[in-house]
């Protein structure tokens, strides 16, 4: 294969297979910011000029059998969607009887019948061959890009179906003699080089991209006995676990970065928010101060090895694979992003501690969410950028009082006017962590943090008034709206659906869906001997309960 200007008809010969490497991102473009663009330049450009397509970046591997095959280095999204949109317009064509095309063109693009043209180094290989090339309706996703990967094919074949035979045919030929530029290496570290070059010339990549492709080039710039491959196939590898971590997990990779950048590498604080920037300038002065090749190539692959494992342990934390219980409470109070670097560092650095420190996290945070404190996270990432131990930090803050923090915590409880005044995901959280409480007394299986995630109506917990705002049994005053109405003691946890189905209906009324109700908090109140169309028997029932959750979050939560 040779550099310079190709065709894509003459990309694909038949004899050559494209492989997308375990180290490349997993297919990324949709419909509208790529996918329509694509589109819409084939439908626009005159048949008479060239369409330019950009530039390929091949690795030339050994062959397999008769085949010729190269991994794609760069360019793997656009190749892909070429490949996808051919299988539909070939097969499109073919149905409307159009002579441009045959079964000789599908072996050419798609699959000649013993090899598919397009191959990828991860767990969506199998769902494009099958799903994809293939014409399965049954669809299963197992990972995002399979549901991006379909939704393009499907986009491809709604859009092209609505065009004539002649439409057809022109984007087709557009396609087959549109040109690209075409670099072809057959050592993977000259590749790098040219990578690098190619994407500091105005294409924009994610700062992870920029991070990988900026150390395997850095690494192609040392002196070294075998020219870095080794040390690139390593980098590689550890990209790919990152990779694919991120696309099975649904992970936010810029948070992750940021994440790691303050937890594990020794930053000023101005880089907290410009990691790719921070390892770029490290190496780099390692160049300028003419350090030694080998002790560089080491700080480039500890580094490596650093980030890969930063992105595990925020992996372990945010699927919480440990199975504590005070890291569901703190997804569930809801505020544990800016404390993933506190987490992160605690968990490499002091396992043994690790579960005391995050239940001593969650107190505060419940108490920070419950007053509405707003964090200053840089009053906590100075203990790691000053190697400080921050192990008791959150036990200090909460036992001595920081920021006034368990007075207004006090404070806010005393207010009978909860509903209104706390967050209302702190609400739902108190009444949860109360139901549990009950569970555990009586030996019933707990409610699970999926299920205080749950969108499914059937089991969505949902905040309820004991007794509705507009209650037909009792004759409301405005002491009673004031002070009892939205007091933690007229609240119980609920489903929606269960919720939506008392609707405003009496307290009476209500009462019989307690009874049968799985919330144990809902059959308590049944327990309650009162008479619900009496105001002042229902205030001291608020009150009593009221009373009763206050003094379970003093001991349980705060």
């Amino acid at each position: 294969m040779q550099n310079g200007n190709v065709k894509i008809k003459d990309l694909f010969n038949g004899d050559r297979i494209f492989n997308i490497p375990k180290y490349q991102r997993a297919y990324a473009w949709e419909e509208e910011e790529n996918l329509a663009y694509f589109l819409d330049d084939l439908k626009n450009q005159r048949s008479e000029k060239s369409y330019f397509l950009g530039t390929l970046l091949f690795h030339e591997r050994k062959s397999r059998g008769e085949y010729e095959f190269v991994d794609v280095v760069d360019g793997q999204q656009r190749l892909t969607t070429i490949i996808i949109f051919m299988k539909v317009m070939i097969n499109i064509l073919i149905d409307q009887g159009s002579n441009k095309v045959s079964n000789k063109t599908y072996s050419r693009y798609i699959y000649d019948g013993h090899s598919y043209k397009l191959e990828l180094e991860n767990e969506d290989s199998s769902f494009l061959h099958n799903k994809i090339f293939g014409d399965t309706d049954a669809i299963e996703f197992e990972t995002p890009s399979q549901k991006r990967l379909y939704l393009a094919k499907v986009y491809f074949y709604n859009e092209l179906s609505s065009l004539n035979l002649t439409d057809l045919e022109n984007i087709f030929s557009i396609l087959i003699e549109a040109d690209v530029i075409l670099y072809v290496v057959n050592k993977i570290s000259d590749a790098t080089q040219i990578f690098e070059l190619l994407n500091d010339r105005g294409k924009k990549l994610t700062d992870l991209e920029g991070i990988k492709s900026f150390l395997m080039y850095r690494i192609g710039c040392l002196n070294l006995k075998d020219n870095g491959d080794q040390s690139i196939d390593t980098i590689q590898n550890n990209f790919a676990s990152i990779y694919r971590k991120i696309e099975k997990y649904n992970i936010n990779e810029n948070d992750v970065l940021r994440y790691h950048t303050i937890a594990f590498e020794e930053s000023k604080a101005h880089y907290y928010n410009n990691p790719e920037g921070f390892i770029k300038n490290k190496i780099n002065a390692f160049f300028k101060e003419s350090i030694d090749d080998l002790e560089i190539k080491h700080e480039i692959m500890a580094y490596t090895e650093r980030l890969r494992n930063g992105f595990d342990i925020f992996n372990i934390i945010k699927e919480n694979s440990i199975s504590l219980d005070h890291l569901n409470n703190l997804f569930m109070i809801g505020r544990v992003n800016p404390f993933y670097p506190l987490l992160m560092h605690t968990y490499k650095y002091n396992f043994n501690n690790f579960s005391e420190f995050s239940r001593d996290l969650t107190k505060f945070t419940f108490r920070s969410s419950l007053v509405g404190l707003k964090n200053d996270n840089e009053v906590f990432y100075k203990y790691i950028r000053n190697a400080e131990n921050f192990s008791n930090l959150f036990k200090w803050i909460t036992n001595d009082n920081w920021w006034d923090i368990n007075k207004r915590a006090d404070e806010t409880l005393s207010n009978r006017n909860h509903y209104v005044r706390i967050n209302n995901n702190i609400i739902k959280y108190i009444l949860f962590s109360y139901e549990n409480h009950l569970r555990k007394i009586k030996g019933y299986p707990l409610i699970t943090i999926e299920t205080y995630f749950s969108d499914d109506k059937r089991e969505k917990l949902n905040i309820e008034h004991i007794t509705a705002q507009r209650a037909k049994n009792i004759n409301s005053t405005i002491e009673f709206e004031e002070n009892y109405l939205h007091s933690l003691g007229n609240l119980v946890l609920d489903t929606i659906s269960s919720n939506s189905r008392k609707s405003n209906n009496s307290v009476d009324d209500k009462l019989q869906e307690y009874s049968k109700s799985p919330i144990m908090s809902q059959n308590e109140i049944n327990d309650e001997k009162i008479d619900w169309d009496n105001i002042e028997e229902v205030k001291l029932f608020i009150d009593k309960r009221n009373e009763m959750l206050l003094s379970f979050i003093k001991t349980h939560l705060l």
